[in-house]
């Protein structure tokens, strides 16, 4: 008969020993590489940083001045040509430039170790705005200090927030009226969108609100038809109507004319 064994009291189990992982040395030590690369790269950045590592010694400018100084526009970047060579106040500068009356706009560049080259474009003036401003190429209006030089533009009368609109509709009208040989003296719009064209040859022309594009076709058709022999005595040529047109003669001038145009 056989005889069945009990297990000896307190007998512990055999620990199993897992062998020991083996360091993978080269990826440790490209990781400590990387690492401290990324370190000194931050020290570096955060050294150049300082005021005094990388100061701005100058500023160059670069564009066509015609009505800006340029020791002008140096002065007024001055105040904020502060900080090193990478932290400079950028937007700053190009603001305190594009501030002067005749600046459009400014591109700055950094020029290593320590100069700012600024990039400046003017105003390039299509027409006079009301009374003391000027509007641009892109019909954004800006005031410079003195608009004597300008006296032979256009004249562009219109309400406030409206000079992008009547700068397209003043190149629509001059190119339309090109083929009649009249210049644009002035443009005007009402705060009802009303519209009256001023010639150089001191002759009015009256669109009003509604179709202004069509009745200013209709003007030139019927401009080169009957209306041509009395040019010279026409004050204003009114056509606010819907199927024809009002016309005020000079004082004095009045044609022997009953016709229908």
């Amino acid at each position: 008969m056989a005889v069945k064994r009990r297990p000896a009291v307190g007998a512990s189990r055999i620990r199993t020993v897992k062998p020991r992982e083996q360091v993978n040395w080269p990826v440790l030590l490209r990781n400590l590489g990387t690492l401290l690369v990324l370190l000194i790269l931050v020290m570096g950045t955060l050294h150049l940083r300082k005021a005094d590592t990388l100061p701005i010694l100058h500023v160059t400018v670069e564009g066509e001045l015609v009505n800006t100084e340029k020791q002008a526009l140096i002065e007024a970047v001055t105040p904020y040509v502060t900080g090193s060579f990478l932290d400079v106040d950028v937007t700053g500068i190009r603001q305190a430039g594009e501030a002067l009356p005749w600046v459009s706009q400014i591109q700055v560049r950094r020029v290593w170790p320590d100069t700012l080259h600024l990039m400046v474009s003017e105003h390039q003036a299509i027409a006079r705005w009301n009374e003391d401003g000027l509007v641009n190429t892109r019909g954004e209006v800006f005031y410079p200090e003195s608009i004597n030089m300008s006296a032979g533009l256009i004249r562009l009368f219109g309400p406030e927030g409206s000079s992008k609109l009547m700068a397209k509709q003043l190149v629509t009208i001059q190119q339309t009226v090109g083929k009649l040989d009249l210049r644009v003296k002035s443009l005007t719009m009402d705060e009802r969108r009303s519209w009256r064209v001023e010639f150089t040859d001191e002759m009015q022309l009256q669109l009003g609100r509604a179709d202004s594009k069509r009745r200013l076709e209709r003007f030139i058709r019927v401009f080169e038809g009957p209306l041509a022999l009395y040019r010279e005595q026409i004050k204003v040529v009114d056509m606010r109507y819907t199927n024809g047109l009002a016309v005020v003669w000079k004082s004095g001038l009045q044609p022997d004319f009953n016709g229908i145009v």
